[in-house]
């Protein structure tokens, strides 16, 4: 709407009310000053919900040892928490870290035929895409932020990608070394329920 009429794009987002000022200063035609007023009506009212909405999950991840605990991780705030936690549902159905790491898709594929030596690929991405969304979008918050993850993970950028390095000798199901995902996640598998 703001562009079709060569208008140039309002472009601080950091400014709520001087990009909404802005917005209704345009020299626009009636009917798309009405759709820009229509839109931001909308707007407010969307952010209005959404903020009683996240008061009564922020009230209930208080009230949750869950919730709590995995708040203590690096970059998982309430709303990841909560994600999670409706994405994984009753921890207790996973026997072992293992398991969850699969549901989640964090679990390297695994290519073999025969005797042939297995082959580990990419992660295989199986299971709730918005969970492994959260889970990264959590690890960037966690290396963004000051500390040793983010000296950890400047550490590894700094490594070259090119040979690849080689495989573990171990199979990842039986050493139990997964990414740094998988082994935060275990701490949260109750050991009354895991298999050794």
């Amino acid at each position: 709407m703001a562009t079709s009429n060569s208008t140039p794009i309002y472009t601080s987002l950091t400014d709520a009310t001087k990009g909404r000022a802005w917005l209704l200063a345009q020299l626009l035609p009636d009917d798309e000053s009405t759709a820009i007023e229509r839109h931001i009506r909308e707007y407010d009212r969307l952010t209005d919900d959404l903020r009683v909405v996240e008061r009564e999950l922020a009230r209930d991840a208080l009230g949750s040892a869950e919730t709590k605990r995995l708040m203590t991780i690096p970059g998982i705030d309430m709303v990841v928490a909560v994600g999670l936690l409706a994405a994984i549902g009753p921890i207790d159905r996973f026997t072992s870290p293992g398991r969850l790491v699969a549901f989640l898709g964090l679990n390297p594929s695994v290519n073999q035929s025969g005797n042939s030596p297995a082959r580990h690929g990419r992660i295989t991405k199986q299971g709730p895409c918005h969970a492994r969304t959260m889970l990264v979008e959590a690890a960037w918050q966690a290396v963004r932020g000051p500390g040793p993850l983010r000296a950890l993970a400047f550490a590894g950028a700094a490594a070259p990608m090119w040979p690849p390095s080689p495989l573990p000798a171990k199979s990842p199901s039986s050493s139990g070394t997964f990414s740094p995902a998988a082994r935060t996640m275990h701490g949260f598998v109750p050991r009354s329920t895991r298999r050794s």
